[in-house]
């Protein structure tokens, strides 16, 4: 292979990325918002339409990172935006006070939403919540659990003091 072929498909395929990736717009008025992703090696085949991540990946994207072992994109070459992006091995997503830890997960761009699979949980402080399945709805911030379990520890409830009512004393005759 050329290195002028694959200077051009590492052009192309972070092209793709950066411009058909993000929504057009982010949920702040009118900033765009790029997934960032960066990584020890990159390759780019064009034939399959895909470009996979390897060595230390981390993937950025509004207020979301998330590290694995290998990241495959998926784009489609027609629309020039991306399909989805498959993360494998140790993969790690964080968000807002959140952990989900997973030994899959997949990101499908157009719904917003991260399937994650091989063994899901999510750990928020001391909770955490498990299943065979977990998808996580971003623009929603909301989480869908197949065959789930839960550990939650529950606030203690503050109690309040009962006012005493002041004693009067009778007055003896």
């Amino acid at each position: 292979m050329s290195r002028r072929f694959f200077r051009n498909s590492v052009l192309f395929a972070f092209s793709v990325l950066l411009a058909g990736a993000a929504p057009p717009f982010s949920l702040e008025k009118g900033k765009r918002e790029p997934i960032v992703i960066t990584s020890g090696r990159m390759e780019a085949d064009k034939l399959d339409d895909t470009v996979v991540f390897r060595d230390n990946v981390v993937l950025k994207k509004e207020g979301i990172t998330l590290n694995s072992d290998v990241l495959t994109v998926h784009y489609e070459q027609g629309a020039r935006g991306v399909h989805d992006i498959e993360a494998q091995g140790n993969v790690v997503v964080r968000q807002e006070g959140r952990v989900a830890l997973s030994s899959k997960a997949v990101y499908y761009s157009k719904e917003e939403k991260i399937v994650l699979t091989g063994e899901p949980r999510i750990v928020e402080k001391d909770n955490e919540l498990r299943g065979e399945k977990i998808t996580i709805f971003i623009r929603e911030d909301r989480s869908l659990v197949e065959s789930g379990k839960v550990r939650f520890y529950q606030d203690a409830p503050v109690r309040e003091r009962p006012q005493r009512m002041p004693i009067r004393k009778q007055r003896t005759e």
